[in-house]
């Protein structure tokens, strides 16, 4: 099956999903501890009970500490794991670690962040702050790949490119900005997933 008719197979699925809505993307936050959390936390997480309170929490607490050197000075008084309000020291380590390599690569602020990210290509990490930023594209998990099954057209876990392909496609034949249509199937399915455990 060609990427074009995946992708056109995914937006019939969705024109027959009743309660399929489609969702507009937040706007960036303007604050890379923010950006870099909800980046961080996100995978594998309940966004709007694990992710979306932390994010609320670092944005009301810290609203001035918005670069990477505010934060890597805040990080010298506040261990990561408070700051994420986080148990794992895995996600805190992370968090630090992305913030020690976008001091290194001269990331300060989104802005920094967007020119950088233009240069990178790959994989759902900076696919998803390319998102963030407030860049067009998609970031393949777990949720969009069941959707795509789900549709059809299923892929393999190993083959990201393939799957960004479609949705890319799709998105672009259903005419929703590209962020929109991948945050819109990842809210369906983080319904879906609530709904299929009740």
């Amino acid at each position: 099956m060609s990427t074009d008719e995946a992708a056109q197979r995914l937006v019939d699925y969705i024109k027959s999903r009743p309660s399929f809505v489609y969702y507009k993307c937040d706007e960036p936050y303007g604050h890379m501890g923010a950006t870099v959390a909800d980046s961080i936390l996100q995978a594998n997480n309940k966004y709007t009970t694990h992710v979306k309170p932390r994010v609320e929490r670092i944005l009301a607490r810290w609203p001035d500490e918005k670069t990477v050197t505010e934060l890597l000075n805040l990080l010298e008084s506040v261990s990561p794991t408070d700051y994420l309000d986080w148990q794992g020291e895995d996600r805190a380590c992370r968090f630090r670690d992305v913030l020690h390599l976008f001091k290194e690569e001269g990331v300060e602020n989104e802005s920094d962040l967007k020119v950088w990210l233009e240069k990178k290509v790959g994989d759902k990490t900076v696919d998803y702050f390319r998102i963030m930023v407030g860049l067009q594209g998609v970031a393949i998990d777990r949720r969009l790949l069941r959707f795509l099954a789900m549709a059809g057209t299923p892929i393999s876990q190993s083959n990201y490119r393939a799957a960004r392909d479609i949705v890319n496609r799709a998105a672009d034949l259903a005419s929703i900005p590209r962020r929109d249509f991948d945050h819109s199937i990842w809210r369906y399915m983080d319904d879906h997933e609530d709904k299929a455990c009740a």
